[in-house]
């Protein structure tokens, strides 16, 4: 078995790489924003899964274990409501305000209803399926980028990706192949767990990189975005790089 401490190498690398990746001078205070949601999503999972294995041996009574769970729980829900808040804002950057404004709240809402769901959920399928709404609001993006544009246009298996390997993932999680179905067999390697967590990591390797390409493209992207901006906070201010930075279009 791998030892505990191993389980926090990729919250390291993931601190010391990630950052030099992301293109922070081309960006606003907007886009700065948009970038550390990428890092804390993109960290997050790893930080709760690293307590949880760390201490899920102990005898402390189901309790403690449950907390431990949760906190597991809480940390892919930041990947997934925080880490894709570049990508949802990307979708709809270029459309008028009032549209940006109900789709990134309304993901937002969908999101808090998800915590909701993983913080009560007593079952590996109840644990799974609190993540669904969010999943299908993200499914519909991609299908609005198919059909309107809108945000990086070279990314699109990488979205595609992020989504269906972590639903495979969660999938084998649940119906516990192939332990299951060779029991004995494959207690140290190859389990539901092992093939779970490598899919993880596929999935987020995605959403790193379709991330990346939508900071990239708001950076440079030659359009007026109407109204206010998103985030709320601060003046729209002017940049060097195309019309995405100018001020807000009445």
């Amino acid at each position: 078995m791998t030892p505990r401490p191993v389980a926090g190498i990729p919250i390291v690398y993931i601190l010391l790489v990630v950052p030099g990746l992301v293109p922070w001078a081309r960006l606003d205070r907007h886009g700065h924003f948009l970038a550390w949601c990428h890092l804390v999503g993109a960290v997050s999972p790893w930080v709760g899964s690293f307590v949880y294995h760390l201490f899920m041996n102990l005898q402390a009574g189901e309790r403690v274990y449950n907390r431990l769970l949760r906190l597991d729980m809480f940390g892919i829900w930041i990947c997934q409501s925080f880490g894709a808040l570049p990508m949802v804002t990307a979708t709809v950057y270029c459309l008028p305000w009032n549209v940006r404004w109900l789709v990134i709240s309304s993901y937002c809402l969908l999101s808090l209803c998800g915590l909701y769901k993983a913080m009560t959920a007593w079952s590996p399928w109840d644990r799974r399926l609190s993540f669904a709404l969010p999943w299908v609001s993200r499914l519909v993006l991609c299908l609005v980028r198919a059909v309107l544009g809108g945000g990086s246009p070279h990314n699109m298996l990488h979205l595609i990706l992020q989504d269906s390997v972590s639903l495979v993932g969660g999938v084998v999680g649940a119906v516990y192949f192939p332990e299951k179905y060779f029991p004995g067999w494959v207690d140290y390697c190859l389990n539901s767990h092992n093939i779970m967590h490598i899919l993880t990591v596929a999935a987020v390797y995605s959403m790193h990189c379709a991330t990346i390409q939508d900071l990239e493209w708001i950076a440079s992207v030659d359009c007026k975005p109407a109204g206010p901006p998103w985030p709320p906070w601060g003046p729209w201010a002017p940049g060097p790089h195309g019309a995405a930075n100018h001020t807000a279009e009445l």
